[in-house]
């Protein structure tokens, strides 16, 4: 299940963009020192710098920081993220296994090996989402008609054969999307590119099929 390199989706972007060689460089370099310093701590001097521009530059196009960020993260809310939420689900949706437990742990594994070969970039959008709620909506948007269309089936497919409690099928993939995205969270508040991802796997499994199951939970 291989999905396109982020870095290589952005590239392309910035290709396909209107920007100019020195306004590209621009972004490319606020991308490196946003994921390595972070936002706040990154001053547009460092950007000019790292960019190869004066700083007169940078401002002729962006005229904040924060404007910098905004055309940073544009065409990953607009057209990286739906792009790879539409191959992943495209190749996920291909063929379903038997068993709900298997799928989830193909879901969860993928995802977080995708997560960690794109850490810098992940890094970034995760952190702005924590802190911006509109670019939470934004990138919510984009996704869940998607995710509606192509995995209720799939979940009401494994209730009906026993293997899910009943609840409405958006209220089962909160559950298994907030659980992904508290492990995801917790990788970057730690500050850990190469966590176990096998065990985090593992243990993310066991609790989603434990609260999952349709039998009744052990007193």
């Amino acid at each position: 299940m291989v999905v396109h390199n982020v870095d290589k989706l952005f590239e392309e972007s910035l290709a396909k963009s209107e920007l100019s060689a020195k306004q590209k460089a621009v972004l490319r370099a606020s991308l490196d020192l946003f994921a390595t310093q972070g936002f706040d701590r990154t001053s547009t001097r460092d950007i000019a710098q790292a960019a190869g521009v004066s700083e007169g530059t940078v401002y002729k196009r962006f005229k904040t920081k924060d404007a910098i960020l905004q055309a940073l993260l544009a065409p990953f809310v607009d057209e990286i993220i739906p792009q790879i939420a539409g191959e992943f689900v495209d190749n996920t949706m291909t063929k379903v296994p038997a068993e709900f437990e298997t799928l989830l742990h193909t879901i969860l594994l993928d995802r977080f090996h995708y997560v960690m070969d794109n850490y810098r970039v992940v890094k970034i959008i995760a952190s702005e989402v924590l802190q911006r709620p509109d670019l939470a909506r934004q990138v919510t948007d984009r996704v869940r008609q998607l995710f509606v269309e192509r995995f209720f089936p799939v979940i009401e497919h494994y209730q009906r054969a026993g293997q899910l409690v009943t609840w409405p099928p958006l209220q089962v993939i909160s559950m298994i999307a907030g659980t992904m995205l508290s492990q995801g969270v917790m990788i970057f508040i730690t500050n850990q590119p190469h966590p176990d991802v096998a065990t985090m796997v593992d243990q993310c499994v066991q609790f989603l099929m434990k609260g999952l199951s349709p039998q009744p939970l052990e007193k």
